[in-house]
């Protein structure tokens, strides 16, 4: 090696331990910098544990129910639910799975739950006033008219 390759080499090497060098200094800054993180002023929304859950059932599903047979009721899936506060503004909404199972995340406080209008079905699930506890959610499951006689 003559001594121009080995005067590049050294610069190279230099380079690179000066870029490792301030890498590591920009992350150690980064990490100690408290304003990095989001503003105190940023709004957060709770993510509760408390609300109304349920299952949306459609019936009957078939035209005369037989003792000893099972329940002619269905799950109902897209089934969209609203929860009203006292002034009437919708606070919460939630669409029924395959499995007709719901959930609407609210606050503990008292709301009004309204079932929407599902097509192809005759009558909606009733609105129902409820009141959400502190700790646990509320069940609160819903059927739907078919129109089947």
């Amino acid at each position: 090696m003559d001594a121009k390759t080995g005067a590049a080499s050294t610069a190279s090497r230099r380079g690179v331990c000066v870029l490792v060098g301030l890498a590591a200094l920009v992350l150690a800054l980064a990490a100690c910098n408290p304003g990095a993180g989001p503003s105190p002023s940023a709004t957060v929304t709770p993510l509760f544990t408390t609300g109304v859950r349920g299952v949306v059932l459609a019936g009957p599903t078939c035209p005369v129910e037989q003792a000893g047979q099972s329940p002619c009721v269905r799950f109902l899936s897209g089934a969209t639910i609203l929860a009203l506060d006292s002034a009437r503004r919708e606070v919460g909404r939630a669409v029924s799975d395959a499995n007709g199972d719901y959930f609407l995340r609210l606050a503990p406080g008292t709301y009004a739950i309204v079932p929407q209008a599902v097509e192809g079905l005759m009558g909606v699930a009733a609105e129902t006033s409820v009141t959400v506890p502190v700790g646990a959610p509320l069940q609160l499951d819903l059927q739907y008219d078919t129109g089947i006689r």
